[in-house]
């Protein structure tokens, strides 16, 4: 047999084996797709940022086989500084949700879930999905406009039992704060890493500095430079102490310059007080009715997340709401790929029908 010959009958040997009906199957996996998702909410904000958002949507293996089957909707919210791409392009110990979802779904390990993460990455570098008349309503978005917008064009479990609400790190912090006051929307909750949970403590030099950097911002041209931490001084501002009354970034920062020395403003610094951890008292009834689980590392880099973490579990403890927590040895992001597929995709397979 010639080698031209020998090439032409490999190649109809491997067309026929990948068209068999059996091989064709077992390469059958989930899809996804990037939404453009309108949002109302979202109109008007100060800062300029538009009223739609992209959304990465994956679909598990048998959706577009089963016409009439209806599916639970996880509602993963990203981090700060990222974007609806984060859980997908392998920045996370290579973590794609569409390959984690279909392997463990055809292990066995997980139900078919439609797993959902919006862009929440807006002018300040993240929404911490909470409202505010400076970025908008995020909140309300995904409250009302992605949670709607998903019921209608796919074929989700349209009610509290089939919606759960997860995050890492700001995610996290949605997650809590966005579940617990929304018990008729959403009926799981699983927050890893959840940051920004508490108030401030004594400040560090590095916290000096950073808010040194904030606080001596004058055009919106400057805040791109000024550095991860001073932007999520200007981000978490945006929902606790925003101002209209104040161009360019219409916010009020916490802290203020006294001659050498960064001091609290006192003016500003109670409107901080609505933090999650604070919120959590008037909410036992609502988190009562949930699933609940999250998590953090020993050695996070921010070390208020592992802090807080323990003092979220001690709280929901005493106050009777049944729930899961564990410190595991990892950092910040060291270990986003094994938590989210060996305890929030079983969590949420488990909790949600």
């Amino acid at each position: 047999m010639t080698f031209t010959r020998t090439i032409a009958a490999l190649a109809v040997a491997s067309l026929a084996l990948a068209s068999s009906p059996h091989r064709a199957q077992s390469q059958i996996g989930g899809v996804t797709h990037v939404d453009t998702v309108q949002a109302p909410s979202l109109r008007d904000n100060l800062i300029g940022d538009p009223d739609w958002r992209l959304a990465t949507v994956y679909l598990p293996p048998s959706y577009s086989k089963n016409p009439k089957r209806r599916y639970p909707v996880v509602y993963l919210l990203h981090g700060f500084a990222a974007d609806h791409r984060a859980f997908m392009k392998g920045a996370y110990q290579n973590l794609n949700v569409r390959i984690s979802m279909d392997s463990l779904i055809k292990s066995g390990a997980i139900r078919e879930m439609i797993v959902v993460t919006p862009n929440a990455r807006d002018f300040f570098d993240g929404s911490f999905y909470a409202n505010s008349v400076t970025t908008g309503n995020w909140e309300d978005f995904i409250v009302h406009d992605l949670v709607s917008y998903m019921d209608r064009k796919y074929r989700t479990i349209r009610n509290r039992t089939g919606r759960g609400l997860a995050g890492h790190s700001m995610g996290g912090f949605g997650t809590l704060r966005v579940g617990m006051k929304h018990p008729d929307v959403f009926s799981a909750l699983y927050a890893m890493s959840p940051c920004c949970l508490g108030s401030a403590g004594p400040l560090t030099a590095s916290d000096v500095r950073s808010w040194k950097t904030a606080l001596g911002l004058t055009e919106r041209s400057q805040f791109a430079k000024a550095g991860f931490i001073p932007n999520i001084y200007y981000a978490l501002a945006a929902i606790y102490s925003p101002d209209p009354s104040r161009p360019p970034f219409f916010v009020d920062l916490p802290m203020k310059i006294s001659g050498d020395s960064v001091v609290f403003d006192q003016s500003v610094t109670p409107r901080w007080a609505q933090n999650p951890l604070a919120m959590i008292p008037s909410h036992v009834a609502s988190l009562k009715r949930m699933a609940i689980g999250f998590d953090a590392g020993r050695q996070d880099g921010f070390p208020d997340i592992p802090a807080n973490v323990q003092r979220l579990d001690s709280m929901l403890t005493s106050l009777g709401v049944a729930h899961t927590a564990e410190l595991y040895e990892g950092t910040h992001g060291s270990r986003i790929r094994s938590r989210f597929e060996s305890k929030a995709l079983p969590f949420f397979s488990k909790a949600l029908h």
